[in-house]
């Protein structure tokens, strides 16, 4: 009987300790989830807040892109206008000699 209760005795406190170790366990693991769900929301809103970047750098190159051949299409009119400026100027220039040398 003595042994019997030596044994309850070794038996009853670890039981405790391993309870309360399982306890403990089960705490960290939820804390754990916790921190593993907040990772995943801030990683989640990383990557929308990428992808919205993306977008507005893509809608940035379309409006660059669009300009410069805007910017391209005004030079060529310009080179254009001054061409036909450049030949009225020498039409000018030979009627007044021809005027001129009379």
């Amino acid at each position: 009987m003595k042994s019997l209760t030596k044994l309850a005795a070794v038996i009853l406190p670890l039981t405790l300790l391993t309870a309360c170790a399982n306890t403990n366990n089960m705490s960290e693991m939820a804390a754990l989830k916790a921190s593993v769900e907040s990772a995943q929301s801030a990683a989640d809103s990383a990557l929308s807040a990428a992808r919205n970047a993306q977008s507005t750098a893509d809608t940035a190159l379309r409006t660059a892109n669009d300009a410069e051949s805007t910017a391209r299409s005004a030079q060529d009119t310009a080179n254009s206008a001054q061409s036909s400026v450049d030949e009225c100027c020498a039409k000018i220039d030979r009627m007044f000699e021809k005027a001129m040398s009379k």
